[in-house]
C-alpha cells in the first residue's frame, strides 16, 4: 500500500509544476555580463554589484558585533558558530604554513574566505535580480530586449507569462553610410547614426503595433534610410507607440536590479585577486628580503636559471587571471542557470539548482582562500626548502 504522505507530496509537486509553468513563468531573462549602473554620486557611478558588496560588509560587521558583544567562556550559539568556523580555518592555515606563518596568514585568508562565502550565499536571496529601477526603451535610449510592465499603486510589475520583446534592428539598411567599410563622402558618419536611430524606431514601432496593438503610423513614413525626414518619422512613430502604452498604464523597459551577485561582476573577483597577490608578494619580500625574493624571478647565474625565472614571473602574474576568472566564471554561470531554470519552470525545478549553488558558493570561497594560502607558502619558501641539496663532493679512488 502506498504511503498517503508520499502521494500527497507527489501530487503537490505536480501541482506546483503545473501552476508555475502556466501562470508564473517569468520573462525570458535578459543576461547582462557587465554590472548595471543604478545611480550616480556626483560623477561616480553606482553599480548594483557595488551595492551588494557594501551590504556584505555591513552584514559581516553586524554579525561580528553580535557574536562578540557578550563573549564568554561558555559561548552562545552565534559565538559558537563563529568560533567554530574561525578555528577550522585557523587549523588549516597552521597545518599548511606552520605555526609562525599560519598565524601571520590567517587574518587575510579568513577575510577572503568569509567575504566571498557570504557574498555568494547572499546572492541566493529571492530579491536579487528581482526588483529595481526601470530603464525605458526608446530609439535614442535603446536596448535590444525589453518587457512590458504594468503599473499598480506607483509600482511597475512584470505581468505573469509576459514575454520579452526583442527588437531586431536592420543595420544593413544603413550600409551605404557605414564609414567602417571604406571611404565614404563627407557627412556619412552623421547620416549613419541618424539611420541607425531611425531603424531602431522602426523596430520598436513595428513590434509594438504587432504585439501590443498600438497604432504608431509607421507605414506613413516615406523616404529611404539615411534621409533625415525619414529617420525622424520612424523615431516619432516609435515614440507614439510607447506613449500609447504609457496611456494604458504600461511601460516598455528593462529592469536594472538594485541587487546583483557581487562576484558576477568581473571587477569584484579581480579586486580580491589583486589584494591577495599584493599580500603574497608582501609576505615573500618581508620574509626573504627584497633581493632574495626577486632572485626567484630574475636569476642571471645561468641561461637556464634566467629562463626559468622569467617563466616563474609570468606564472606569478597569471595568477591574477586564474584567480579572477575561476570565481567570476563559476558565479556568473550559476546565476544564469538559476535565471534560466526560473524562466522555464518556476518553483520546484529551480530548487535543486539553488541547493547546488549553496554548495558551489562556499566551495568557490574555500578554493580562492586555499590557493591564496598555498601561494603564500610558496612565496616565503626558498628553493632549498623544496628539497634542493648541496652538491655531494665525489673523491676519485686511487
Amino acid at each position: 500500500m502506498r504511503n498517503p504522505r508520499t502521494l500527497a507530496i507527489a501530487a503537490g509537486t505536480l501541482l506546483l509544476l503545473g501552476v508555475g509553468f502556466l501562470f508564473f513563468r517569468s520573462p525570458k531573462p535578459i543576461i547582462e555580463i557587465k554590472a548595471e549602473i543604478i545611480g550616480h554620486i556626483g560623477s561616480f557611478p553606482i553599480a548594483n554589484t557595488y551595492v551588494t558588496s557594501c551590504c556584505v560588509v555591513v552584514l559581516l560587521i553586524v554579525v561580528a558585533f553580535l557574536a562578540t558583544r557578550h563573549a564568554s567562556i561558555i559561548p552562545n550559539r552565534l559565538q559558537n558558530l563563529v568560533e567554530a568556523v574561525m578555528e577550522a580555518m585557523y587549523n588549516i592555515c597552521v597545518s599548511t604554513a606552520g605555526e609562525k606563518n599560519g598565524r601571520r596568514f590567517f587574518p587575510v585568508i579568513m577575510t577572503i574566505f568569509t567575504f566571498i562565502w557570504i557574498a555568494n550565499w547572499l546572492a541566493l536571496l529571492p530579491f536579487f535580480n528581482a526588483f529595481g529601477t526601470v530603464e525605458k526603451v526608446t530609439a535614442e535610449e535603446f536596448h535590444k530586449e525589453a518587457v512590458v510592465m504594468s503599473e499598480s499603486a506607483g509600482v511597475r510589475l512584470i505581468q505573469p507569462n509576459q514575454k520579452a520583446l526583442e527588437f531586431d534592428v536592420n543595420t544593413s539598411a544603413c550600409g551605404a553610410y557605414d564609414t567602417s567599410t571604406g571611404a565614404k563622402p563627407a557627412g556619412s558618419s552623421e547620416k549613419f547614426d541618424s539611420c541607425i536611430t531611425g531603424q531602431r524606431g522602426l523596430a520598436i514601432a513595428e513590434k509594438l503595433d504587432k504585439k501590443e496593438s498600438t497604432n504608431s503610423g509607421v507605414a506613413s513614413c516615406a523616404g529611404t534610410p539615411g534621409d533625415a525626414a525619414h529617420d525622424e518619422c520612424l523615431v516619432a512613430a516609435s515614440d507614439r507607440a510607447i506613449e500609447e502604452l504609457d496611456a494604458d498604464g504600461k511601460t516598455l523597459g528593462v529592469i536594472l536590479p538594485y541587487f546583483r551577485s557581487m562576484n558576477t561582476d568581473i571587477n569584484s573577483p579581480l579586486s580580491i585577486a589583486i589584494m591577495a597577490l599584493a599580500f603574497i608578494e608582501f609576505w615573500g619580500i618581508t620574509t626573504l628580503g627584497f633581493f632574495k625574493y626577486a632572485g626567484k624571478f630574475f636569476n642571471i647565474s645561468s641561461p637556464i636559471n634566467f629562463f626559468v625565472g622569467i617563466l616563474e614571473f609570468i606564472a606569478e602574474i597569471a595568477r591574477l587571471i586564474s584567480f579572477t576568472f575561476r570565481l567570476f566564471g563559476n558565479m556568473l554561470a550559476g546565476e544564469i542557470l538559476l535565471l534560466v531554470m526560473t524562466f522555464l519552470v518556476p518553483f520546484v525545478v529551480a530548487l535543486p539548482f539553488y541547493g547546488l549553488e549553496v554548495f558551489v558558493g562556499v566551495i568557490q570561497a574555500f578554493v580562492f582562500a586555499m590557493l591564496t594560502l598555498v601561494f603564500a607558502v610558496l612565496a616565503v619558501s626558498t628553493h632549498d626548502d623544496h628539497g634542493e641539496h648541496e652538491p655531494v663532493e665525489v673523491t676519485a679512488l686511487h
